[in-house]
């Protein structure tokens, strides 16, 4: 099956290139808090929000009815972006986002946690007021992943599409575990920070959406949803608001290389409509 994949280099806020109801599935990873800051940069908390409630609004419009909204977030510490003299104590990111997406009309249908694989083997630094009591904080080596609907119901499906996406027993079995282990990806890949392993995209694309379907990621970053997306026989979208990531998307996506891409695939970069890049200074 062929299939058209667009990367948009600009703002996800204002998906002006996608039109409403036409996205059967959403997968994203919305920025970590950590990566957009610079060295001592004040970041505005508020403004993060209001940033990610304008693009939550943009998925809203561009879904059909009963598609799903996949979303992977992880909670951080304060120390981050406060300075407020209350000391360390973990920013709920992901309580956040979940209620500012319920607010805008999404149900929630299912969780998974994402163990990235680092506590087997009690790994990482020893954090907190180590070696004495009272401010012991664990590591987070896990993010949430958040199953959304919009409500409604979608068009029937043809049943040769349905029989296309049919998933075996074995692997189904292996999907429905509450506790995903899956070890991270390194923390920069060829120049781009916060990678998620190909095989979250491709698990979620293959449980909420069906062949020929368009997935979104508002947040593409290094375009690992849009290559899982190649290989499952779906259409695709990303936008990516840093142009800079242009020739990392291209190597993440073999494009103008050996082709490592499993299935025929149309690949467009261009640039959006909406390019304005925010401010959290």
């Amino acid at each position: 099956m062929k299939t058209d994949h667009k990367i948009y280099i600009g703002n996800s806020r204002q998906m002006k290139e996608v039109p409403d109801q036409s996205v059967s599935c959403v997968v994203t990873s919305p920025p970590y808090v950590t990566t957009l800051m610079k060295k001592g940069q004040k970041f505005d908390y508020a403004a993060y929000r209001e940033m990610i409630q304008d693009v939550f609004k943009e998925v809203w419009r561009v879904l059909i009815p009963d598609g799903r909204f996949c979303l992977n977030v992880a909670d951080i510490r304060s120390k981050y972006f406060y300075n407020n003299g209350n000391g360390l104590y973990r920013v709920p990111i992901s309580a956040d986002l979940l209620m500012l997406s319920q607010g805008l009309g999404f149900l929630l249908f299912d969780t998974f946690i994402w163990d990235k694989g680092f506590n087997r083997n009690f790994g990482g630094p020893l954090l907190g007021s180590y070696p004495y009591p009272a401010s012991i904080y664990n590591n987070v080596y896990f993010e949430y992943i958040f199953i959304l609907k919009k409500p409604g119901k979608r068009n029937k499906l043809d049943p040769e599409i349905k029989k296309a996406s049919e998933i075996d027993k074995e692997t189904w079995k292996q999907y429905v575990q509450k506790f995903w282990r899956i070890e991270s990806e390194t923390e920069w890949f060829k120049g781009h920070e916060a990678v998620f392993p190909e095989e979250i995209p491709r698990r979620l694309i293959r449980m909420y959406s069906f062949a020929g379907d368009t997935v979104l990621d508002p947040f593409a970053g290094s375009g690992t949803t849009i290559r899982a997306a190649m290989n499952l026989d779906r259409n695709s979208i990303g936008y990516e608001i840093n142009e800079d990531l242009i020739p990392v998307v291209k190597r993440r996506l073999d494009i103008g290389q050996t082709l490592l891409i499993e299935r025929e695939a149309q690949i467009e970069i261009s640039f959006a409509q909406y390019r304005v890049r925010e401010s959290m200074e």
